[in-house]
């Protein structure tokens, strides 16, 4: 059982729940994170963190990759 602390209490409700319900972005997130779990595709600690270093690597050598196409190397 999760502990929810204080300040989360705070934080949850003064959230705008209308505005997030409207919010294209966060829809399109929740949406993903459904197809995922509904795929088997969820990650645990470990798993995530693995998942996001790949991820974080890709965009770099992609970054990289754009920055010296830009300078003509």
């Amino acid at each position: 059982m999760a502990v929810i602390r204080e300040e989360e209490k705070d934080d949850a409700s003064s959230l705008d729940i209308s505005a997030l319900s409207e919010d294209p972005d966060l829809i399109r997130q929740v949406q993903h994170s459904r197809e995922d779990r509904e795929q088997g595709r969820v990650y645990g600690r470990e798993g995530g963190l693995e998942y996001l270093q790949a991820k974080v690597k890709e965009f770099e050598h992609r970054q990289n990759a754009w920055t010296l196409s830009e300078h003509g190397i």
